[in-house]
């Protein structure tokens, strides 16, 4: 059987996803300060020339790293509030039990913790760290806005500030299930993320309050006239 012949530009994209997988492996073993950029040519079977020709260094790969992350778990959330609803109810737990399992993603969870600790060391990855993080919080405040307008319920916080904890919690708990699923175990994980998350983002919209009617200020009382 023939081998169909790769065109140049799906050669170049497996040579991208070669390099993405093996250097996601390589991060994971040695840790993001430690691993070169021979440690990911070579786990991934090419030369630097290659790595060179689709990644500037490894901290741009790193970030393509966690976008493709975030992407994957987008696509699932827009897929959910993409269009009307008749069931707030069941939309709410199709949206928590999605939230409850992220925390088992290698690329969700532990190559983010790795970011913000190179984060807290390095200034220069630490501003273009912040600037990607500030991308995900916008993201997720956007998707707790489409919930809201969707079941006309209000967040029970500001929509950024959800996202932010929202995302720390998710971290949180899967770095706890991994340090220690004993005490944090796999249910345990679920239902803390699912949790939160539904009390978070589905507070019923107050009932408009009835209009109150002023009460008349009282006037001064007259003042008494001095005996003459």
């Amino acid at each position: 059987m023939t081998r169909q012949r790769l065109s140049r530009e799906q050669s170049r994209e497996q040579t991208k996803e070669r390099l993405l997988d093996a250097a996601h492996a390589v991060f994971m073993q040695k840790g993001f300060p430690l691993t070169s950029v021979e440690d990911i040519s070579a786990a991934a079977g090419y030369s630097r020339g290659a790595f060179y020709s689709n990644f500037d260094d490894k901290t741009q790969l790193f970030f393509e790293l966690l976008r493709r992350e975030g992407e994957s778990v987008d696509q699932e959330f827009r897929r959910m509030l993409g269009g009307p609803t008749d069931d707030p109810a069941a939309l709410r737990a199709e949206v928590a039990a999605h939230y409850s399992q992220l925390y088992q993603g290698d690329k969700c969870s532990l190559l983010w913790m790795e970011a913000r600790i190179v984060a807290l060391r390095d200034e220069k990855f630490r501003t273009e760290f912040n600037g990607f993080l500030e991308e995900r919080y916008r993201q997720i405040a956007e998707f707790v806005e489409m919930f809201s307008r969707l079941t006309g319920t209000r967040p029970a916080a500001p929509p950024r500030e959800i996202a932010i904890g929202l995302m720390a919690l998710c971290e949180g708990v899967s770095f706890s299930h991994r340090c220690a699923p004993d005490m944090v175990d796999g249910k345990t994980a679920e239902s803390v993320l699912s949790w939160f998350l539904k009390a978070s983002i589905a507070v019923p919209a107050p009932a408009a309050q009835p209009l109150q009617k002023e009460t008349p200020a009282r006037k001064p009382a007259a003042k008494r006239k001095k005996a003459g």
